[in-house]
């Protein structure tokens, strides 16, 4: 019945969501051709065109759809990650629109293919948020529910028991424990009864009805979970193994399919597929415009440095980015040419190097302002860690824990320790905390967050110098 259900549900989805890309297909062809105050050059062309075009993207975008995976069971799923999976697919479908259409000599309307992408996108996330509030509701009401075992009785099946009982629109029912010792039957966790142990399992299960089993052993009950798997290799139940990952710093896990084997990703840059495009082409975006509307304070800059003290206008230093890959970052000289060379120190309150000049640059963060340069060309990233010199690499790796886990994302001019006042002669522990915050918890809107917050500490950053 569960998997019956589950089926039915997400055929459908699959209709309703053909439904959703034949609407915002009319729909785009209604707002060019007889909403929008836009002029069609060539004449209105015939409707049959864009119905024939219709037959042809429907099935074309539900493959699409298909392939992103949205059929699957999505009661855990988070729903930023559906609307992005969403988002993608129509992407990738309009472009496919456009493809077909400049190899039919561009018959169909640019706009139209563009309005279509952008409707299909709201008619999409209205559809979805409308599907959550109505089971949220379901749910309350104790519908739609599914009943659910937990094996084990450690911290492990501690957090799954956490997870299931905070979020109670995933709808799942948990009916009790199932312990890797028979002592503990009886006894509760988190309010829940332990009713069996591992030789319980299939007939308790068959009692209740269970549809979903999550097995949470420790990997020292690697044996009790090896039979667990055993016993149910004949049972009806949904089994979902949850890994033990308890002895192992995690950034940013996940699971690949590895060639049909699962894997887990136990430490992962967020700088990965479509996230790795949109920050990059942000970089890009941001260094490139900067660099133009900035580059007459730049020149002011490099005659005022060339000016003050001899020596070059700019200094480039060795540091290590992305995956431990060494870099030249470009600065404005900042010190006396005899001490720019120098070994890999940091600057103290009132350094002795420093130019009268420098003292300014480094105080307002003005001798930074050249790394646009690096972003442009990919070196770093306008928000990230900020790079270090290879020397502090080679020995903090093997001192502070975690350490080389700040090199999974790019090198950048600011950073969320920066703007917490952590830079300079700061501990490096504190800040290794807030660089490793930041790659568990990026985002483009958190990225904007530090850009502006680096602004407002221009002028305010005792820790400058």
């Amino acid at each position: 019945m569960f998997a019956r259900s589950r089926q039915l549900f997400a055929s459908a989805m699959f209709v309703v969501d053909g439904a959703i890309v034949a609407g915002a297909w009319f729909l785009a062809y209604w707002l060019r051709f007889f909403a929008l105050p836009i002029d069609a050059p060539l004449g209105i062309p015939p409707f049959r065109l864009y119905v024939w075009t219709c037959a042809v993207l429907v099935p074309t975008a539900l493959l699409v759809l298909r392939s992103f995976r949205l059929y699957r069971s999505a009661r855990t799923a988070r729903l930023g990650h559906e609307l992005l999976a969403l988002t993608q697919s129509m992407a990738v479908t309009s472009a496919l629109a456009a493809l077909g259409s400049y190899l039919v000599r561009g018959e169909l309307s640019r706009l139209v293919i563009m309005v279509f992408f952008f409707t299909s996108i709201a008619l999409f996330a209205a559809s979805r948020i409308t599907l959550r509030a109505w089971l949220r509701s379901l749910r309350r009401k104790g519908r739609n529910l599914r009943h659910v075992l937990v094996v084990g009785t450690g911290p492990l099946a501690e957090l799954v028991l956490d997870k299931i009982l905070r979020h109670r629109d995933f709808g799942l029912a948990v009916h009790g424990l199932i312990a890797p010792d028979p002592a503990l039957v009886g006894t509760k966790i988190r309010g829940v009864e332990v009713i069996g142990s591992i030789e319980d399992l299939p007939r308790v299960a068959d009692e209740i009805g269970i549809q979903i089993i999550y097995l949470a052993l420790a990997r020292p009950e690697w044996q009790a979970e090896e039979r667990a798997l055993q016993l149910l290799s004949d049972s009806t139940a949904a089994v979902r193994l949850v890994p033990d990952l308890s002895q192992a710093y995690r950034l940013n896990p996940s699971v690949e399919d590895f060639d049909g084997m699962p894997v887990v990703l136990v430490t992962e840059s967020p700088e990965q597929g479509w996230n790795a495009v949109v920050k990059r082409a942000f970089d890009l975006f941001g260094s490139g415009i900067g660099l133009v509307l900035i580059s007459p304070v730049l020149l002011v800059l490099a005659i005022l440095v060339r000016l003050d003290s001899p020596g070059p206008v700019f200094y480039t230093q060795e540091r290590v980015g992305l995956n431990g890959r060494r870099f030249r970052m470009i600065k404005f000289r900042s010190m006396r040419a005899e001490h720019s060379a120098g070994g890999a120190t940091w600057t103290v309150a009132n350094d002795p190097r420093r130019t009268r000049l420098g003292a300014t640059l480094r105080k307002l963060s003005l001798d930074e302002l050249p790394q646009l340069w690096n972003v442009f060309v990919g070196d770093m990233s306008l928000v990230g860690p900020r790079p270090e010199q290879p020397e502090h690499v080679d020995r903090f790796r093997g001192s502070i824990p975690r350490y080389m886990l700040r090199h999974h994302v790019r090198a950048g001019m600011t950073g969320w320790a920066q703007v917490n006042g952590l830079r300079g002669d700061t501990p490096l522990e504190q800040r290794i905390q807030y660089d490793l915050y930041y790659i568990e918890h990026w985002s483009l809107l958190f990225d904007l967050r530090i850009l502006l917050l680096t602004v407002g500490r221009v002028f305010r950053d005792a820790s400058a110098y």
